[in-house]
């Protein structure tokens, strides 16, 4: 992992964020290429994301993620990597992998997006010394929060 990265992502739903949530990776040309059974899913999809909007995200936590008390995620076990924009590759992050702390002390991972989402990390993951992650170098994996669209029980389950 490269130490130089400056730019930290959060769950912040920013105008921008929210906008290119729905967008859709077609253009009007494109579309007009598409058999029946392809604008078919399109247009499902749209009706979907209008009949549930967006109400909050989730991004994945990586090597290089901070905490809210000064902890940083040094090295997970995740084959999973993201390249960042500037060309340098971190590897995503696990429930059950390990924050490390100025003084020497680790913190293990203890929530994040659920089995069925191969329990990633996130930020607003939970630590097992009452910790939280705050932020993220990588913005391009994200699991999206919709009206009417319950979690699974799993997903940033609350810690007692």
């Amino acid at each position: 992992m490269n130490a130089s990265h400056t730019s930290l992502y959060t769950n912040d739903l920013t105008s921008d964020v929210f906008s290119q949530l729905d967008s859709s990776p077609f253009t009007e040309q494109q579309l007009s290429h598409f058999n029946e059974q392809a604008l078919q899913l399109v247009k499902d999809q749209r009706a979907y994301c209008s009949a549930h909007p967006p109400i909050a995200i989730y991004r994945v936590a990586t090597e290089g993620s901070q905490t809210r008390n000064g902890g940083t995620i040094k090295k997970t076990a995740s084959e999973f990597e993201f390249r960042l924009a500037d060309g340098s590759q971190v590897r995503g992050a696990h429930k059950g992998d390990y924050v490390e702390y100025a003084d020497g002390t680790q913190a293990l991972i203890m929530t994040g997006s659920g089995e069925g989402n191969s329990d990633f990390a996130l930020v607003g993951s939970h630590l097992s010394n009452g910790d939280q992650i705050v932020n993220t170098l990588q913005d391009s994996l994200l699991f999206v929060e919709r009206h009417g669209v319950p979690l699974a029980e799993d997903f940033l389950p609350t810690i007692e």
